[in-house]
């Protein structure tokens, strides 16, 4: 399954200069993903999972080798040039997002639309008249195939 990234799945969505930062969960953990606002032909986005989190800053606020490391990385695989500018800003979006991606809530749990919740028969002087699945709908809160067979 893909993920459609800063799409309506993410927690949270903010822009830190010229790079977007989506927080999504993807493959059940939290995890930071970043792109660039101007995609270049190429460009993957970069991700960061809750599992790895820690690599990336000290206790102290500041960035690990492996951060910077990452950075340089980072800046390679969304097309962006690997100076030393950049992987500074994105060290930057990196250390300011990992508040964002230890606050996310675990995974919420995606309702299946198609799931039927039971039968509902509808009965009208002692006969039924008809019968049918009570289905999920978005809109229609839980009752959508009553009202269904209503019409």
């Amino acid at each position: 399954m893909g993920l459609i990234v800063g799409g309506p799945d993410a927690w949270k969505i903010r822009r830190q200069g010229d790079i977007m930062v989506a927080y999504h969960w993807v493959n059940g953990e939290p995890a930071m993903v970043m792109w660039p606002e101007r995609r270049p032909l190429g460009c993957v986005p970069y991700c960061i999972g809750m599992s790895h989190a820690y690599k990336y800053a000290l206790n102290t606020g500041y960035p690990t080798p492996y951060c910077i490391q990452q950075a340089v990385i980072a800046a390679q695989v969304m097309g962006m040039d690997s100076t030393r500018e950049t992987a500074k800003h994105i060290v930057e979006i990196i250390l300011d997002g990992l508040e964002d991606l230890v606050k996310m809530p675990p995974e919420r749990e995606k309702k299946d639309a198609s799931r039927p919740l039971g039968v509902a028969t509808l009965f009208q002087g002692g006969s039924k008249i008809v019968e049918g699945e009570v289905t999920e709908g978005p809109e229609a809160d839980g009752i959508q195939g009553v009202q269904e067979l209503l019409h």
